[in-house]
């Protein structure tokens, strides 16, 4: 049995009304009515194949994003060592001024 449709034990309960459809509005429907047939598994692939596209967008501009931010965490660390300042050429010694 079809979704939706309806059963009777006997068929005697079965009415039956004839529709009439000359209607113009369900003229005026029937001629602008398009029926189309889509290819929907190709779609689909497309479809997937797009979300998978903007995943790899996202995650490149995550990746570059992350490598500039390293790139500033360490010139922020550069600036803040004192490794530039404290080598043996700018260090003098100060035993023996005050004697």
């Amino acid at each position: 049995m079809v979704d939706g449709q309806v059963g009777f034990h006997r068929p005697e309960n079965v009415r039956r009304v004839k529709v009439e459809k000359n209607n113009p509005i369900v003229n005026s429907l029937n001629k602008t009515k398009k029926e189309l047939y889509p290819d929907l598994a190709k779609e689909q692939q497309n479809r997937l194949r797009e979300i998978q596209l903007e995943m790899k967008e996202k995650r490149k501009a995550e990746e570059k994003q992350k490598k500039l931010d390293d790139l500033e965490k360490a010139r922020i660390k550069e600036e803040r060592s004192y490794d530039r300042i404290m080598n043996e050429n700018n260090m003098t010694s100060n035993t023996g001024e005050w004697g």
